[in-house]
């Protein structure tokens, strides 16, 4: 009955927490406290609701978030080209059609090579190209795509950015392997200024060209490290829907917990420095890769997934901070009032 009630209460704004939720963040047994911090998939409201509309459009586009991060002397991995119809980007290569593409590619194009949509979010359509030959992408992973499917879907839509691949930092190669890993970080901004409220570090494995946990489906780990110190406490990955402990990278046998994310404290850095360039976005989600040249700006979000962060963690990511910040419109109806006042919502009023 105790936990009819609790799932009740959950599943009620601003949580939003399902039954299958609860139990793959194992919630049975903890604190009301605890399980109340906890947010489910569908808790996006609070966070959409307090960033503006306007401003969101600068995360959104690639070309866009460059361009500001760019003017203002921000790292980020070299665009050597931009595939879209009309649009480019400063000191790189135009390529409008399929056929320019791949004239580009026979010609100019220095390998490897990181490509990925303009507008695309969660990994979507991104690929790691290490060559091209008789009209193939050839893929990281060993596999190939033909250039003119590839890019035809793209072109047709908001474009692709062929960028350098960077390489990663030396201690990130030693533990995870040869592939770039990423932090997702997120920032607050707060009326005193930014602040880093969370961050987890995204670790591929087996034969993924990138670091995308995509919930547990891909097969990639993550690695929950505290904020102030970039010390990683806790690494998982899925199984059967639920987080299990890993101990050891199952590619390089290294040991993934103990250790201090490289250059940390010069990412956090940037992340703090970059956030007022995007106003209007109260919530923002910094991807930094940590290269051989120092971290890098990968993309900001004004949102995204909180399940990395929270499984990675076993905490909740919505504390006292967070709620002190972001919270949900008033609903015009009397009886929606009443039914998010009396669950968590109102434990923050």
């Amino acid at each position: 009955m105790k936990r009819r009630f609790e799932l009740a209460q959950l599943r009620r704004p601003p949580n939003r927490l399902t039954a299958d939720e609860y139990a793959m963040y194992g919630l049975a047994g903890r604190s009301w406290a605890e399980k109340a911090e906890f947010l489910g998939v569908q808790s996006g409201t609070a966070v959409n609701s307090n960033n503006e509309v306007e401003s969101v459009a600068l995360t959104r586009d690639k070309l866009v978030t460059y361009g500001i991060l760019s003017l203002h002397g921000f790292p980020f991995p070299a665009i050597r080209a931009v595939g879209h119809v009309a649009r480019g980007f400063p000191g790189a290569a135009s390529l409008p059609s399929v056929q320019a593409v791949e004239t580009y590619l026979e010609q100019e194009a220095q390998f490897p090579l990181f490509m990925k949509p303009i507008a695309g979010n969660g990994g979507a359509g991104s690929v790691w190209v290490s060559g091209y030959a008789d009209g193939m992408l050839r893929l990281r992973d060993g596999k190939s795509i033909a250039v003119a499917d590839y890019f035809k879907r793209w072109l047709s839509r908001e474009g692709i950015l062929l960028q350098a691949a960077a390489r990663p930092h030396p201690e990130i190669a030693r533990r995870i392997g040869p592939r770039l890993s990423t932090a997702r970080v997120v920032v607050l901004v707060t009326e005193r200024g930014p602040i880093v409220h969370r961050a987890v570090l995204r670790i591929p494995a087996g034969n993924n060209m990138i670091d995308n946990f995509r919930h547990g489906a891909t097969g990639n780990l993550l690695g929950a490290f505290e904020v102030d110190s970039g010390e990683v406490f806790n690494a998982i990955g899925m199984r059967q829907g639920r987080p299990e402990p890993v101990a050891a990278h199952p590619d390089t046998g290294e040991a993934l917990v103990g250790w201090t994310v490289p250059d940390w404290q010069q990412a956090k850095e940037i992340c703090l420095r970059a956030a007022p360039l995007f106003p209007g976005i109260r919530y923002q989600s910094w991807d930094i890769a940590f290269t051989e040249e120092g971290p890098q700006t990968m993309e900001v979000n004004s949102g995204g997934d909180v399940d990395v962060l929270q499984l990675a963690s076993g905490r909740g990511i919505a504390d006292a901070t967070w709620w002190a910040l972001l919270r949900e419109p008033a609903p015009r109806s009397l009886l929606r009032r009443w039914y998010m006042r009396s669950g968590p919502w109102a434990r923050h009023s």
